[in-house]
């Protein structure tokens, strides 16, 4: 049995199918490179044509690389007394917290090496000057080392900043207490709502956004459960809340003109939506059987609202052909429709003097 190499499913198995042609087999390949896989095609080979677009889509790429490259949420923070073997060369010498898992967020957490004995002298003359539980707690330290510099210790720059100026350890590396207090550090869910926010700014960097903007796209994630499995990031703004905000919005004593004109905003709002889920590709222009297929380039509801405005027998050319300008239109920068790319070359053909394209 065949299968799709990028996908690893049955090649039949209903999904519409395309040939590599040399293009398309070279930017695959260089996809696989980028994101780190040991796939490799060959020209001829068949796969699923949303496969091959879904794979070489840059922001897909860009999107995976983040999420495998974000820094993990850190770890509960170990009390004073660790329960874990401390290293001087990976913890902190004051709160004895692990500085690797802090490395991607050294602009907020500066890690520092202790490179003269004038540090040690200064840090245990402040031990002598606090006497508390944390002065006894790095004074053990220091006198297991008995020199940092040799042993290369580390620390955080908050940290000692608090140790020095007497006070306590910082709160992200505070060991926690009990449930009743407050939660101490940024909340972990924030960081990948805004992975969210960019892979949104990466979809459509055509439009012009605000920074009021941004934050209605932050608080417009959801974090619901689907069905008693796992919690599932959504956007509010999907087909089902437009037509249930239309159907709110009916029921509301309005005039003839109010009601047609709220329903020709529905209905644009309908097709904008599918406009923007619709799979870009960038990467390659469009070939020979992309620009001679021409409905599939267009949402389902943008082609049957055109071919409501249309009455002609065949109007599939037309239908196209103003669907693809609305497509170009609605996302300029982020596809390349085919008549448009088509009609473009060909006058490049017919006429090549740059006078006749401007």
């Amino acid at each position: 049995m065949d299968t799709c190499i990028i996908c690893n499913d049955d090649i039949q198995n209903g999904n519409k199918t395309v040939e590599l042609r040399e293009k398309g087999s070279i930017g695959i390949n260089n996809a696989s490179r980028e994101r780190g896989d040991t796939i490799v095609t060959r020209t001829g080979l068949l796969v699923h044509e949303h496969c091959r677009r879904s794979y070489v889509n840059p922001n897909v790429t860009k999107g995976l690389k983040r999420k495998s490259t974000s820094p993990a949420p850190l770890a509960t923070p170990p009390t004073l007394w660790s329960e874990k073997q401390f290293s001087f060369q990976e913890d902190c010498l004051f709160c004895g917290n692990s500085t690797i898992e802090t490395t991607a967020k050294r602009r907020l957490f500066d890690v520092h090496a202790v490179q003269t004995t004038e540090f040690q002298t200064t840090v245990e003359q402040i031990c002598i000057e606090r006497n508390d539980e944390w002065a006894t707690e790095v004074k053990g330290r220091i006198e297991f080392a008995r020199d940092l510099h040799v042993v290369d210790a580390i620390y955080h720059s908050s940290c000692s900043t608090n140790f020095r100026t007497g006070k306590n350890v910082p709160l992200l590396f505070s060991p926690k207490t009990n449930k009743s207090q407050i939660k101490r550090g940024r909340p972990n869910t924030n960081y990948q709502h805004f992975l969210k926010v960019l892979d949104f700014l990466e979809g459509n960097y055509d439009e012009q956004l605000t920074i009021k903007d941004l934050v209605d796209r932050m608080t417009s994630i959801l974090i619901t459960e689907l069905n008693g499995k796992e919690n599932v990031v959504t956007f509010r703004q999907t087909a089902s809340t437009i037509i249930h905000n239309f159907y709110k919005e009916s029921k509301l004593n309005k005039s003839d003109e109010d009601s047609k004109l709220f329903s020709i905003k529905t209905a644009a709002a309908l097709i904008k939506t599918e406009i923007r889920s619709m799979p870009v590709d960038k990467n390659f222009y469009p070939g020979d059987n992309d620009i001679l297929s021409h409905e599939k380039h267009i949402p389902e509801s943008l082609a049957v609202f055109l071919k409501v405005l249309f009455s002609e027998k065949d109007a599939s050319l037309k239908i196209s052909s103003i669907g693809q300008a609305i497509m170009q239109a609605t996302r300029p920068r982020l596809v390349i429709e085919p008549l448009q790319i088509g009609l473009a070359i060909q006058m490049h053909h017919n006429y090549i003097w740059l006078e006749i394209l401007i």
